[in-house]
């Protein structure tokens, strides 16, 4: 009978954990995405890219010797 008694109330508990511990690591994952977005450098850092004109580059595959 004990054992009954302790079976359903970890049932119990393991239910309330659940209930709490699932949102509250999905506000902590939303919390880190934020600070990660927040954080993040990537636009500062990107350099803009500099063509050059005239430059002649060849596509073709076949090679004249």
């Amino acid at each position: 009978m004990e054992a009954e008694i302790l079976y359903g109330v970890l049932e119990i508990l393991l239910s309330v954990k659940l209930f709490v511990l699932g949102p509250r690591l999905v506000l902590v994952i939303r919390e880190y995405h934020v600070t990660l977005v927040a954080n993040s450098d990537a636009e500062i850092s990107m350099k803009s890219m500099v063509f050059q004109e005239n430059v002649q580059i060849s596509t073709s595959s076949s090679s004249t010797v």
